[in-house]
């Protein structure tokens, strides 16, 4: 990628940011950064929906910023808004009135996908700095005006996300619509953070966690203040952090900008983001934290990059699908060893029947999670299980998808067995024909797999498959008799053969 000028535009609960950079082989050099503040979460969490006279103070803002563009020349303006527009009643006038009036196209991310993006950030700046190893564990705790999200991560990917309702201006307003009384509020600030962190304490892997990275804008004055101006890549001692936040207490908003240098529009939520930051420290038993200087708007250019640049993305791709998926499965107490069994048997049909189903990578990732985690439903219940798989998979959150490709894979998961789809089934009905014939295409695979370890005793070896005659032959290698899986198979094959109208045989093989 030679010489390219882009553009990430930020717009959040309390500004609207915008990071200009330019990319020279590879590299990123950022020209310009600006900050505006717009109160769009204190109209969305306040009164649900963005008030007109936002609306028109976030065009004009945005329409300066791409008269800038047009000055630096830049090709590609990328522009995402998060919880206070997502949350909006009228989001959908405000992004089209954002398109109408200054061509920007927005996005609106996903708290998964935001967690994404700012990993993305940090991973690269920590690889740059080789500060992170194999088989270490860390943590990023990103404090927003609307949520709280935790993501613990190695060097590999991320092996755990969770967005928490924390976000300091939201529990603000909405505290506002009943009291006005400021030591209240903290008070409910701190029972509603300790409750989330019970909550958050069943469902967290218990890994080592080697390092905490703290990432908001009231969080970025902080290293400045405690280490002061030369040392702000310090990390910060958490018994100095104590100090500062009991001395903060007290401060009026006026003190804040003067002694800390805080922006006007942070103050409100300024002590506030504080003290629930130093709740989740103590949550992971920390005694220090980092403040790198990493932003979304980086991660959306880093973003960018890999794109374009990245031949190999799709298998990091797939290790974290996996990872997530696995996760999830763990948290639900599923047999690991008949899932990853399931898995290993559907990737071989799925590789070699390609010239049969003509699905791709994307595809393939859908089956490597409804593969993993198509029992599931047997947390609440063996009868039916495949019906309560349906919706506990769509009663979770994936850092890679949104609700319809999780309906797609809680579908997939739901038809490995028993009835195939119907016209009464509405969570099938509700996908369009192209994703229902994907489900079709991947259950018929998935039943398959599954049929392989009836027993759940991964009886069966290692598979094969080859195409003859129009036939699909699938060997089995094993050193056991193999009753239940190839009883199985018998019934289960029937939605491959009707749907691609290909005869599939079963060869047993004894090792």
């Amino acid at each position: 990628m030679e010489n390219t000028r882009v553009a990430a535009i930020d717009i959040g609960s309390s500004a609207i940011r915008m990071t200009i950079a330019e990319i020279i082989n590879d590299k990123v050099n950022i020209l310009e950064e600006l900050r505006q503040p717009v109160r769009l979460g204190k109209d969305s969490f306040h009164k649900g929906k963005i008030l007109r006279p936002t609306i028109n103070e976030a065009i004009l803002v945005l329409k300066k910023y791409k008269k800038l563009c047009e000055e630096y020349n830049v090709s590609l303006i990328k522009t995402v808004a998060t919880t206070a527009v997502r949350e909006a009643t009228n989001v959908d006038i405000f992004i089209d009135n954002i398109k109408t009036f200054t061509d920007i196209d927005v996005e609106i991310l996903s708290t998964t996908k935001e967690t994404l993006f700012i990993h993305r950030a940090l991973i690269k700046q920590l690889e740059e700095n080789n500060e992170i190893k194999e088989k270490e564990y860390q943590a990023i705790i990103e404090v927003g005006a609307g949520t709280v999200e935790v993501t613990i991560f190695s060097k590999e990917c991320i092996v755990f996300s969770r967005s928490l309702p924390l976000g300091t201006l939201k529990m603000k307003q909405i505290f506002n619509k009943y009291s006005d009384n400021e030591e209240h509020f903290f008070r409910y600030l701190k029972a509603i953070v300790s409750n989330e962190l019970r909550t958050l304490k069943r469902d967290i892997p218990t890994f080592k966690i080697k390092k905490i990275y703290g990432i908001g804008s009231e969080l970025d004055c902080i290293s400045k203040v405690i280490n002061g101006e030369n040392n702000q890549n310090m990390p910060v001692d958490k018994k100095e952090f104590q100090k500062l936040c009991d001395k903060i207490q007290s401060y009026a908003e006026e003190e804040m900008i003067h002694r800390l240098k805080i922006s006007y529009d942070l103050t409100e939520t300024f002590y506030a983001t504080n003290i629930m930051f130093l709740k989740i420290l103590d949550f992971f038993k920390s005694d220090s934290f980092n403040l790198p200087k990493v932003s979304l708007r980086d991660g959306i250019i880093e973003n960018i990059l890999i794109k374009q640049n990245n031949s190999n993305l799709f298998s990091q791709f797939e290790k974290q699908v996996k990872i997530n998926a696995t996760n999830i499965g763990r948290a639900l107490n599923f047999d690991e060893k008949h899932a990853k069994k399931v898995l290993e048997y559907a990737l071989i049909i799925f590789e070699k029947t390609k010239e049969i189903h003509h699905l791709g990578d994307i595809e393939k990732s859908y089956l490597i999670v409804s593969c993993l985690l198509h029992d599931v439903g047997t947390s609440i219940s063996n009868r039916s299980h495949h019906k309560h798989s349906l919706y506990v998979i769509n009663a979770q959150e994936f850092l890679h998808f949104g609700e319809v490709e999780k309906n797609i894979i809680a579908n997939v998961a739901r038809y490995h067995r028993r009835s195939p789809p119907k016209t009464t089934h509405p969570d099938y009905m509700r996908l369009s024909n192209k994703h229902k014939m994907i489900v079709i295409k991947l259950a018929s695979i998935l039943r398959i797999a599954d049929s392989f370890d009836n027993s759940n005793l991964q009886l069966v070896e290692s598979i094969d498959l080859k195409i003859e005659d129009e036939k699909v032959i699938i060997i089995c290698n094993t050193k056991k008799n193999i009753y239940a899986e190839a009883y199985s198979f018998k019934y289960k094959k029937d939605m491959f053969e009707d749907f691609f109208g290909i005869a599939i045989t079963l060869k047993i093989k004894r090792i």
